[in-house]
């Protein structure tokens, strides 16, 4: 019997540690979470499913020194069944002022954080009609910034800007904000001083800019979007803003509007070629930019991050991987938008991911699987966890980092491992065609993805999606024949929410030369075996070499250098063999005989009777008899007549 040698070797997956992401992102979860906490545990929605709203036309005058706001709005609608009374929602600190309904002034009430509006007649199902609703008040100040009076600069200039997202819509202006109805078409008029403080100030918002006038210092900036737009998605800000203007677009162009506080103007016209190339590559990517009839702007506001309001994203500075991340939330969250909170991982996970594929393609291979390796350190920091959200109460678990935003990225990143580049990608344009200006649910995604694929996803999307946790693998890989090497692959899950996790599994062989050869192995099972036939003698195996699957830390055993492991404990007689093979295991536990072909494909498993194998019916040559024990794995060759 030839010398043995057994090479163990236990690999602990790189582990980044979480400075992976950077600072300002840190920021940016931790405001979008304050900025939602005490809405979210607010009332629940008003009852507002029984109209579908067509036009808002809002008119606001906004004071630039306090949180003083007054406004109308008209908002055109559809009644979805015969209505006597309307409801909107509403903060209960404002004010208001009138409801008008053709010219007729109707009773109203204001309680939970709506606005009940009692109409004067019964309104048919499938009329179109409007009503009128002019307020005021102090807005109320929760620190939160759903509305935001505050300044920029060495001077202090006064800085007026709104941040709705999930709740804050009703802040500041009568609204539906629930996430079944989008708005068909908004307007946005704002009023408010042509000077302050002998700044001249410019108000921004979602479309285009249709007009501006002037009169007694009061300046009237008219803004038209005419595509269909959630509430939270509406907003405005008002400053001393400096403008640049870049094009973009492939197939047709149009503008990036950068918004900037003059003291950074700098900034953002240094990065303008860098927007560009982004705005380019997504929609390369994704498809065409959804508002492409209008702009797409990028405006300076003082949060600590981003927000991705529909062509109008409010930026705190123009790093490429913020602009990056709100931008593509124009497509995911803006153009199709999740359909409730539990499914915010439709709108954080693919912005998250996007900002990956900006790495992959502008700063290559390896920057990118620094970026997983990360992500998957932050992922697994916990052992539970769902990317969707049980209990969307807790804004905290929301816009949680760790899993609607990193592990909602990495499970995307899986599938396209899993479909493969081709598929992946298309299924994604088909998910934002299909449900364009829509909401959608996860379910719908996973239905797109199955469609394009072929491939029944219910079970990945159980373990992945809606099940907690990660696995942590144990794999070893033995030589059993020239070029041929088994790997057994075990798995333990950190939660018991998963009692296994099925994925393709992403190996690298090598030798000390120029030969590599990558395989995914199908891991269905655990304990199970694979026969991987290289071709060549290896020296290295490297699993998951791009980081490209969500896991703890692996413990890979390599026995490289086996030619027998046919010690005299095992007897497997007769050999040549031509009817039947028996071996005796002389009081080892023999558990399963696989027999192989010579490229390493399994011809016959047998798991009992190993006194008694059957290989008549196998064709003459020589065969590998890989026989697996308690003790370990034994590998014989047979020659059969």
């Amino acid at each position: 019997m030839k010398k043995i040698l057994l090479l163990i070797t236990i690999i602990f997956a790189t582990q980044v540690q979480a400075q992976f992401v950077e600072k300002p992102f840190r920021h940016l979860l931790a405001r979008e979470r304050a900025a939602a906490l005490n809405r979210m545990l607010r009332q629940p929605l008003a009852n507002t499913g029984n109209y579908d709203v067509k036009y808002h036309r809002l008119t606001l005058n906004p004071s630039m020194t306090t949180r003083n706001l007054s406004g109308e709005v008209m908002t055109y609608f559809v009644p979805n069944q015969s209505m006597t009374t309307m409801e909107f929602d509403f903060n209960d600190q404002m004010t208001v002022n009138s409801v008008t309904w053709h010219n007729q002034n109707l009773s109203f009430s204001q309680s939970d954080n709506t606005l009940i509006i009692n109409l004067s007649q019964p309104l048919t199902s499938g009329v179109l009609d409007s009503i009128n609703i002019a307020y005021q008040g102090l807005v109320p100040n929760t620190g939160l910034d759903s509305y935001a009076v505050t300044n920029h600069g060495s001077n202090q200039v006064p800085v007026v800007w709104t941040l709705s997202e999930p709740y804050g819509a009703r802040d500041w202006w009568p609204c539906k904000q629930d996430l079944n109805d989008k708005i068909d078409s908004v307007d946005v008029i704002i009023n408010y001083p042509q000077t302050v403080g002998g700044e001249t100030m410019t108000a921004v918002s979602n479309g285009l800019l249709e007009s501006e006038t002037v009169s007694n210092n009061i300046k009237t900036s008219v803004w038209k979007h005419r595509y269909p737009i959630a509430a939270y998605l509406v907003a405005f800000a008002v400053t001393n803003y400096t403008k640049y203007t870049v094009t973009a677009g492939i197939t047709q162009t149009f503008p990036i509007d950068n918004y900037a506080y003059p003291e950074n103007i700098g900034e953002a016209q240094a990065n303008a070629t860098t927007h560009v190339q982004v705005m380019n590559f997504f929609e390369n990517t994704f498809g065409p930019y959804p508002f492409n009839q209008e702009k797409y702007g990028q405006i300076q506001f003082g949060w600590g991050g981003g927000m991705e309001h529909q062509t109008a994203t409010f930026l705190t500075s123009y790093q490429r991987w913020l602009v990056a991340h709100e931008l593509a939330h124009q497509w995911f969250g803006d153009v199709v938008t999740c359909g409730s909170w539990h499914d915010i991982w439709l709108n954080e996970g693919f912005a998250t991911y996007s900002e990956a594929l900006v790495r992959e393609a502008f700063d290559g291979q390896m920057a990118f699987d620094n970026w997983k390796s990360g992500v998957n350190y932050d992922i697994t920091s916990s052992p539970n966890g769902a990317v969707y959200v049980q209990d969307t109460t807790d804004v905290w678990r929301i816009f949680n980092s760790r899993l609607s935003y990193s592990k909602g990225a990495m499970v995307l990143n899986m599938l396209r491992l899993k479909l493969g580049d081709a598929d992946f990608f298309q299924a994604i344009q088909n998910y934002l065609n299909d449900y364009r200006f829509q909401y959608a649910l996860t379910a719908d995604l996973r239905q797109e993805f199955e469609s394009q694929s072929g491939q029944s996803l219910t079970g990945f999307f159980d373990d992945w999606i809606y099940g907690e946790g990660y696995p942590t693998y144990n794999i070893t890989v033995t030589r059993i024949g020239s070029g041929i090497y088994d790997v057994l692959v075990n798995q333990t899950t950190s939660h018991a929410s998963v009692d296994f996790f099925e994925m393709p599994l992403p190996f690298k062989f090598t030798d000390n030369g120029t030969n590599t050869y990558e395989t995914m192995l199908d891991n269905t099972s655990n304990g199970q075996h694979f026969t991987v036939n290289t071709g060549f003698e290896i020296t290295d195996v490297a699993f998951d070499p791009h980081n490209d699957i969500i896991k703890g830390p692996t413990v890979l055993n390599t026995i490289l250098a086996v030619d027998v492991l046919d010690g005299t404990e095992i007897k497997m007689f007769p050999n040549p063999a031509q009817n039947f093979l028996k071996i005796n295991d002389n009081g080892i536990n023999i558990q399963k005989v696989r027999i192989l072909s010579t490229n390493g494909q399994e011809i016959l498993s047998v798991q009992d009777n190993f006194s008694h194998i059957d290989v008549n019916k196998l064709p003459e040559g020589i065969y590998i008899v890989k026989i697996e024990t308690g003790k370990g794995i034994y590998v014989k060759k047979m020659l059969k007549k």
